[in-house]
């Protein structure tokens, strides 16, 4: 390290620029690391230091500056005798500490002193600058091309920009800014301005840290990587923007071409968090969809199952496939550039399967992709996201979808396999999809044979309806039977949607009530205490009783969840309620009494129901319902 001191926030900000370089990861802290950064400074007493952390920085060289469009409007500081920085490590606690501090200053008006200087001195200091009308630089931001600069400017700092309306009002960086605005809004509220004026002081000059400015010597880039390990891990496809970032500086190309690339990369991230985050209720996980996208774009091999962000970063994005001279192992621009396309084109392809309701498509499609959100995607997701990036056709779409789900129903769900069952054979049909190595009809028909094929002498298939029979005949010998089934309140949920359809009707219960663990009632009850279920039931043993209790049959889907107390009254009550349920309570109402003999009915029709749905044969039904003694 060239130079190494600790120092306060004033002593830091002292005729010094800083940039958040775009390689850096946005702004990562959330609620807990916000909580105990504030907690830090109330506990600071008055007079005293408080140990922060490390700041590393590397300068940026003045010629840089003069030839680089990027510093245009700060070079006028420059001139004026300020330094600029790059920050390396310790960006995160250094942006809170500027939010807090425009926070607090947001509280004074501008002819109020703040610890003996006018608001304006420490806005000049802290936050921003002005020249005449000419120029406006901002003391501590993001490096132009970084997503969260127009977005810090604008709504973190409040200042106008001209390109504000351009960039996304919220990625999964600029949520995390806003939410830590709103965070120290609200604890500040109510704290009068003079003791205001006592937290700005320890915020300034309490907080110590480590000021150290690197070697020019050392490679910026693989210090990031090596630093940002430390304190919040960055996820892979932070680690992949820097690396991918490194690698145009690396290639042999004119600088125009470099920097368009690297200014793509920039776009394409910033698209992908925005993405990732457009969806506030459920944001997905970006190191998921690296994995996936991964599983696409390159040959999956079972041994890299857990290892995608090592193939990338130490095998395929490295700075020796760039500089080898070795042409059958050389990447470059053209390498990396379709690479970022197309995760730009999968990133809007996978918040759509996840968040269908927003789907372009009919709504027979939308409820195809919703059904994967309830059932679990098993290893379709690479494979459904190779195609829906394509010129793809909707009614085969729809083929893929439905046959897919059949295979993880039938497979998964009936026939008890493992969850890694042919997950290789469906990421091998991705990349080929990807690829036009197949087409759709050959990959819809050879998951088809991979559920169940037949000739003349045999069949073969992952489907076996064996396998669940001895799966349920377990269960009842435990006391649960369908109960404990892990497809159940699937299956049920299908059933209501057939009902729903069957009668042409609205919908009476979504699946967030069905995800509830009490969203599944038994007819007859666990506690049939009262007289009408003794009476009804009168003659059969302990261990039928059971079977007819956890019987398929027996259990019902609810819209809402009922009173414990009343679960376990009559069925001439409990009818009544029933009425006012979904389209399988009303369906089930519709019985005047309920007996053995109505559990075993209701259970063949379900089964008659899961025939038709998924397109099997179940021979014996009474002996999969556990009720051969009715």
């Amino acid at each position: 390290m060239a130079n190494n001191e600790l120092l306060t926030l004033n002593e830091i900000f002292n005729n010094k620029l800083f940039r958040i370089p775009d390689y850096q990861r946005g702004y990562a802290w959330e609620k807990s690391q916000l909580e105990d950064f504030w907690e830090d400074i109330m506990n600071i007493k008055e007079g005293s230091k408080h140990y922060t952390g490390i700041l590393t920085v590397e300068a940026v060289q003045k010629d840089y500056i003069r030839n680089n469009e990027q510093w245009k409007e700060d070079l006028w500081l420059f001139e004026k005798g300020f330094k600029a920085y790059y920050i390396i490590d310790g960006q995160q606690r250094l942006t809170t500490s500027i939010i807090l501090i425009n926070v607090i200053l947001d509280q004074f008006d501008d002819e109020d002193d703040i610890n003996y200087a006018e608001k304006k001195v420490w806005q000049e200091r802290f936050l921003f600058q002005k020249y005449k009308d000419k120029f406006e630089s901002f003391i501590f931001g993001y490096e132009k091309d970084n997503p969260s600069n127009e977005y810090f400017k604008t709504y973190v700092l409040g200042q106008r920009s001209l390109q504000a309306d351009k960039y996304p009002t919220e990625t999964l960086y600029t949520a995390n800014l806003k939410y830590a605005k709103e965070l120290f809004q609200e604890k500040i509220k109510e704290i009068p301005k003079e003791k205001l004026e006592v937290v700005f002081n320890k915020v300034i000059n309490g907080l110590k840290f480590n000021f150290y400015e690197i070697d020019e010597e050392l490679d910026i880039y693989v210090t990031f990587e090596t630093m940002n390990n430390r304190g919040k891990p960055l996820s892979k496809l932070e680690l992949l923007k820097n690396r991918l970032i490194y690698l145009t500086t690396l290639l042999d190309e004119d600088d125009n071409i470099k920097g368009k690339l690297r200014k793509d990369i920039n776009e394409v991230w910033k698209t992908i968090y925005e993405y990732l985050r457009k969806n506030i209720e459920s944001t997905l996980d970006d190191d998921y969809f690296l994995k996936n996208h991964w599983i696409m774009y390159f040959k999956y091999d079972r041994k890299q199952s857990n290892a995608f962000s090592n193939f990338l970063l130490n095998e395929y994005f490295t700075a020796k496939r760039v500089l080898t001279k070795d042409r059958d192992n050389k990447i470059g621009y053209l390498e990396i550039e379709e690479y970022i396309s197309s995760l730009s084109k999968s990133i809007k392809a996978w918040y759509y399967m996840h968040n269908p309701e927003n789907l372009n498509k009919d709504d027979e499609t939308k409820e195809l992709f919703n059904k994967f959100n309830r059932l679990g995607w098993g290893a379709f997701e690479p494979l459904l996201l190779a195609y829906m990036i394509k010129e793809h056709d909707d009614q085969k779409l729809k083929e893929l979808l439905k046959i897919s789900e059949n295979f993880i129903f039938l497979v998964f769900a009936i026939s008890r396999r493992q969850s890694y069952t042919q997950n290789n054979n469906f990421y091998r049909m991705a990349s080929s999809l990807y690829y036009d190595k197949m087409d759709i009809d050959g990959v819809i028909g050879e998951i088809d044979n991979l559920i169940y094929y037949e000739t003349e002498e045999t069949w073969y298939g992952w489907y076996d309806i064996d396998r669940f029979l001895d799966y349920i005949k377990e269960q009842f010998k435990k006391d649960s039977g369908f109960y404990s089934w892990n497809g159940l309140k699937y299956f049920l949920y299908e059933y209501e949607l057939y009902l729903q359809e069957k009668n042409n009707e609205s919908i009476k219960v979504t699946w967030e009530t069905v995800k509830k663990q009490n969203s599944i009632e038994h007819i007859y009850p666990q506690e049939a205490s009262k007289e009408y279920w003794s009476e009804k039931f009168n003659g059969y043993s302990k261990k039928q009783k059971s079977k007819l209790l956890n019987s398929l049959g027996n259990l019902l889907l609810l819209s809402q969840s009922k009173n414990s107390k009343l679960q376990n009254n009559g069925f001439e009550l409990k009818k009544e309620k029933y009425k006012l349920g979904s389209h399988s309570e009303i369906e089930v109402a519709g019985n005047s009494d309920w007996l053995p003999e109505k559990i075993l009915e209701r259970g063949i029709k379900l089964l008659e129901f899961m025939e038709e749905r998924w397109d099997i044969e179940i021979e014996d039904k009474k002996e999969l319902l556990g009720l051969e003694f009715v």
